[in-house]
């Protein structure tokens, strides 16, 4: 470690420094998903100091057996200097310790030569989708809204499509705010459900997940309900009928990632998977 950098537990104090980083990238986060970060692991979020400044932060959130690394962020004017390689490092070693079996993130492809040398591999690519949709109102024929004790349900089309066990994060994005959330029920089930929340930028659709009937229903709602305002969905390359179904709309792609592992490496359904709840957690 650089003698003049330590690294130490982040904390709601830290918070506007956390945004600012986000700024500086244009990234799409607000307090409420930084909260969001403490609340689910408050012992996996970490912020570097050099010189008793803070310089960088990197966090992690572990879901039963796997785990997911996020808001890697290192200050414009610190960059160069390998703090985010350390801060990398610094969580990863900390996860080892927690007996997951595989660790997670989405990258740019400017972190994936970084993530490579610490033990990544490439799973599946994913873009980031972007649109402002002028026209619309009001919601699709179909498309109900969800409810608290959906959530289970939900839980369950979720490890189907991903293969993690989120309740904890899928529980507090339902509960901060209920009345945007929507699901489609067939013959007495629920096949398929989205979630969303605002960003510094746009607001954020996902996850949404379920079968394709279901999910081509969610996204026309998604569009319609959000008429004027801009848009992210966080789509795997392989969809190609969500892909489609967006190109249709007038989307366009803003950046590309690529899901990257440590640890077991293991296959998704990715025609359940219309969105992913962002880079921060999959």
């Amino acid at each position: 470690m650089k003698t003049d950098v330590r690294i130490r537990l982040f904390d709601a104090a830290d918070i506007p420094f956390g945004l600012r980083l986000c700024a500086q990238n244009h990234w799409n986060q607000l307090v409420s998903d930084w909260q969001r970060q403490l609340a689910l692991q408050p012992d996996g979020c970490f912020v570097a100091e050099s010189l008793g400044e803070p310089v960088g932060t990197a966090c992690a959130c572990i879901f039963e057996r796997d785990a997911w690394i996020n808001l890697v962020l290192v200050e414009s004017a610190q960059r160069s200097r390998g703090i985010g390689s350390m801060l990398l490092r610094h969580v990863i070693a900390w996860l080892d310790t927690r007996g997951v079996r595989s660790i997670w993130l989405d990258a740019t492809p400017m972190g994936q030569p970084v993530y490579a040398k610490l033990g990544f591999v490439g799973v599946f690519g994913m873009a980031r989708w972007q649109g402002v949709v002028p026209d619309g109102g009001g919601s699709a024929v179909g498309v109900e809204p969800l409810l608290a004790n959906d959530i289970p349900d939900v839980c369950a089309i979720d490890e189907r499509a991903t293969g993690f066990r989120r309740a904890s994060l899928l529980h507090r994005l339902f509960a901060a705010d209920p009345g945007r959330m929507r699901k489609v029920v067939t013959n007495g089930a629920i096949a398929g459900y989205c979630m969303c929340r605002p960003g510094a930028n746009a607001w954020q659709i996902g996850s949404m997940q379920g079968s394709p009937q279901a999910c081509a229903m969610l996204l026309a709602d998604a569009v319609q309900r959000f008429a004027g305002e801009r848009v992210y969905l966080d789509v795997p390359d392989d969809n190609s009928l969500a892909i489609a179904s967006l190109q249709a709309k007038g989307f366009t792609v803003q950046r590309p990632f690529l899901r990257m592992v440590r640890g077991e490496v293991r296959t998704f359904d990715l025609t359940l998977h219309w969105s992913s709840f962002g880079p921060e957690k999959g």
